[in-house]
């Protein structure tokens, strides 16, 4: 990518320096002519420095750049754990190591790219390591090269590719915590040339995991008397079996044309057991009291990405991009069920074959203009087609029909976008991101159970960034953007997905085809302060006004219990945000070597159409925060502690329900020994605190007020890595 306009102006302001001085010198080396050639001259010597570049202080566009040995500092296992300590990052607890978030808003508002292209549907953060990510760039503002469905943000993850030097490495781990052990092997090859070079990663590892829940029902009448009272234990294990293979390639041509090819291939296998139990002392007993279930899951996912890029003699460049990718996935799907009597009341058998193929063609042409512009146009288009064969089949019992289903369905989804942007510099210490994207969705499905539906949307995403150098260590931004979040397939599908045991807190889930995408007018104001190396800060804040958001609602329908998506109107959310760095050695001398990380974050929201307290959106908490320290006390050895915070609390999902969460406190540790850049060996310790996690949730009925809550068992965590090369 072409250097930001101040980074080559420094360059070529250190060539020229350098050019004079080679001159100067030689002129000096040359004999001199006359008679005050006798005496001896002496010349200062003259050093002339280049500050290396750094893309949150010197691009224009805001974005925060964390680099692989951050990411892999705490021996994490999976991407999802190294990313809760990022600036502004959440990880929620969930299936496959939880949502992502920024903002504390997940569900779509933060956009997760990988390699700049849209994480595939159900993107697992577990299943990478941190040391196959180059880099992780945060964007709390849109840019219009890259999608505008980005309410609170954009976490952009690239992939190593590009071999730095020849290598081989071997890494082992073994990690054990009461849910189980994860043995995991990886090798790296890399390989690289004058002209091209090459790089192989393979990895396998095995989870073994377990869920320990205990929960409890009740129900009040307007009275305050308990009406249901209800216990819930549920265990579920599980094991994931991985083998992922990435190999990639690089080669630049005689006339200075690059092209770059990546692949990767992922089989997995996840098999899970999950046995719950209800017992009802007070109110009406549950259909089914005793519930097993199985599962097999099979995915085969193979991505395929080649790019060419080719400069110009005016200095112009142009870049494409051609992306192949799909997956298989196969689950058999098996439930049966015990009533109170101990008599077997339910038999399901659930098979399905889940087809994607995807294909995009990108590109962008880049060129400067006269007046310290840079400008940059570029397309994307791109197609999703899915199609799944899922058959049910329910056994017939006493009071139970059986019955056999059919719910099937194909889809497709076209994407297209256009956009222009503009990075200008009227002044030396005032710059200007202008940019602006066009992007259509078509999304057509048809299903055996579902009349075929059609949503079509058009959107501008413009966005404005100003970056002004107050001094050299001192900068402001500000970011004005418009931004949406699509609705998925899985919520235009009009497709019920049934509960076990239907009633108010387990309804019945089904999607909407009429959802229109929320539109976002966003504001980002940061104020960023750095002392050299030694320490960094940036104070800011942010404000979005959403229009059309889409909430759900849990009606009475046909003798069952539905939950829904639809548009309720406006919504709004604001925060501050503060995060810096501070390393006592470069301070100071004598200081210790001791590295310092701090985070805070304050949120607000409110969803204009559910009434108050707590009406805001998408469980996103008050407040998150954390706290890092990295000591090396010898050359040899580093130790660290880092120890995250996110809030909980009621939130009011609709007018009558209400969720909340316990706060989410974490503290893990490490230590690193490193006997030299190939060999090194570290212990982690995760989940210190062992601090259970709990949720509720309220649904506010007529004439009663129903609760249900959950705790879930923590366990501590050990992980040994062992790291070699050669």
């Amino acid at each position: 990518m072409p250097l930001p306009r101040s980074a080559a102006l420094r360059r070529t302001a250190l060539h020229t320096a350098l050019a004079l001085a080679s001159s100067a010198g030689a002129a000096l080396a040359q004999p001199p002519q006359d008679a005050a050639s006798d005496a001896v001259t002496r010349l200062d010597t003259v050093t002339v420095q280049a500050q290396d570049y750094d893309p949150r202080r010197d691009d224009t566009a805001s974005r925060i750049v964390v680099a692989s040995d951050e990411l892999t500092r705490y021996g994490d296992d999976t991407l999802a754990d190294a990313l809760k300590r990022l600036p502004g990052v959440s990880v929620s607890d969930g299936a496959g190591g939880g949502a992502i978030a920024l903002r504390g808003l997940g569900k779509g508002y933060t956009q997760v790219l990988i390699d700049g292209r849209a994480a595939p549907p159900g993107f697992d953060p577990a299943t990478l390591r941190p040391d196959q990510v180059e880099r992780i760039e945060l964007l709390r503002t849109t840019t219009a090269d890259l999608r505008g469905e980005a309410i609170a943000g954009t976490i952009n993850i690239v992939l190593a590719k590009q071999a730095r030097r020849d290598r081989d490495r071997l890494t082992f781990a073994l990690k054990h915590s009461g849910n189980g052990f994860k043995p995991s092997a990886a090798w790296s090859r890399t390989r690289r040339g004058d002209a091209s070079s090459s790089s192989f990663d393979a990895s396998v590892l095995r989870n073994d995991h377990q869920v320990d829940e205990r929960g409890i029902e009740q129900a009040f009448d307007d009275a305050g008397a308990q009406t249901l009272a209800r216990r819930t234990d549920l265990r579920a294990r599980g094991v994931r079996e991985q083998l992922s293979l990435a190999p990639a390639a690089e080669r630049t041509l005689a006339n200075g044309d690059r092209i770059a090819w990546r692949s990767g291939l992922e089989v997995r296998r996840h098999r899970k057991r999950g046995d719950i139990h209800w017992s009802t002392s007070l109110g009406p007993e549950l259909d089914h009291t005793d519930y097993r279930q199985r599962t097999d899951l099979r995915l085969l996912q193979l991505r395929n990405e080649l790019a060419w890029t080719h400069g110009f003699a005016s200095g112009a460049r142009l870049e494409t991009k051609l992306n192949l990718d799909g997956n298989r996935e196969r689950t058999r799907y098996r439930e049966d069920a015990d009533g109170r009597d101990g008599a077997r009341n339910l038999e399901e058998a659930t098979d399905s074959r889940l087809d994607v193929r995807n294909h995009a063609l990108s590109g962008k042409y880049s060129f400067a203009v006269r007046g310290a512009h840079t400008v940059q146009a570029g397309w994307d288009l791109g197609q999703d087609r899915r199609s799944e064969r899922r058959v049910q089949r329910l056994a017939e019992f006493p009071g139970f029909p059986g019955a056999l289903t059919d719910q099937s369905f194909d889809a497709r989804i076209r994407r297209s976008a256009a956009y222009l942007q503009d990075e200008w510099s009227p002044t030396p210490r005032w710059s200007l991101y202008l940019g602006a994207r066009w992007e259509r969705i078509d999304i057509r499905s048809a299903g055996s159970d579902f009349s075929p539906l059609r949503n079509d949307a058009q959107l501008l995403t413009p966005v404005l960034q100003s970056l002004w150098k107050l001094a050299a260590d001192q900068r402001l931004r500000l970011g004005l953007s418009r931004s949406y979040r699509a609705p998925e397939l899985r919520e235009l599908t009009p497709r019920p997905y049934t509960s076990t045991n239907n009633r108010a807190l387990d309804p019945d889930r089904q999607g909407n085809p009429a959802l229109r995408p929320e539109l976002a007018t966003g504001l980002d104001l940061a104020y960023e302060r750095d002392w050299g190396e030694a320490a960094t800060l940036s104070v800011g804040g942010y404000a979005r006004r959403i229009e059309d958001f889409i909430g759900e609602s849990t009606r009475l329908l046909d003798g069952r219990w539905v939950a829904s998506p639809l548009n309720t109107g406006d919504a709004s959310s604001h925060g501050l945000e503060l995060d810096g760095k501070l390393s006592l050695a470069r301070l100071r001398k004598r200081a210790p070597d001791l590295d310092i990380g701090l985070q805070f974050n304050r949120h607000w929201s409110r969803v204009d159409a559910i009434p108050g307290p707590d009406n805001r959106i998408d469980r996103q908490p008050r407040y998150t925060g954390a706290l890092s320290l990295d000591y090396r006390p010898a050359p040899h050895w580093t130790l660290g502690a880092s120890y995250t915070h996110r809030s909980g609390g009621p939130v009011r999902t609709a007018a009558r329900e209400i969720e909340a969460q316990t706060p989410k406190r974490e503290l893990d540790a490490y230590a690193l020994w490193k006997r030299s850049d190939d060999a090194q060996l570290r212990l982690t310790l995760t989940n210190l605190l062992r601090q259970d996690g709990g949720e509720s949730f309220e649904y506010l009925d007529e004439g009663q007020r129903l609760r249900q809550q959950r705790w879930r068992k923590s366990t501590l965590g050990v992980r040994l890595e062992w790291q070699v090369g050669f």
